[in-house]
């Protein structure tokens, strides 16, 4: 076992992760619940769930700034969450021009 690693699982910081994810959850049932324009609702989802990812990734893999690999990792998963969301928006874009 490398030397200051723990098993402990930190609850602090998952419980704020969770709240977190929770109340972008409400966000997002918010928004989908109002009567706004298709492509404004979709484009504020789009964005929520971006958040969400990025949070989610950050929290799961531990991440810290002082690591380039940990740098890497959380440049290019939110990039490529960015990319896809993206490409829905375009999809929803195509959808609705027809």
């Amino acid at each position: 076992m490398t030397v200051g690693v723990t098993d402990r699982p930190r609850r602090g910081s998952a419980l704020g992760v969770f709240a977190l994810l929770a109340l972008l959850t409400a966000a997002e049932i918010l928004v989908a619940t109002s009567g706004s324009d298709d492509r404004l609702r979709t484009t504020a989802l789009a964005g929520l769930l971006m958040a969400k990812a990025g949070i989610l990734l950050a929290w799961s893999l531990r991440a810290s700034l002082r690591r380039p690999a940990h740098r890497l990792a959380l440049l290019a998963l939110p990039l490529a969450a960015g990319f896809t969301v993206v490409l829905m928006l375009e999809a929803v874009y195509r959808t609705g021009v027809r």
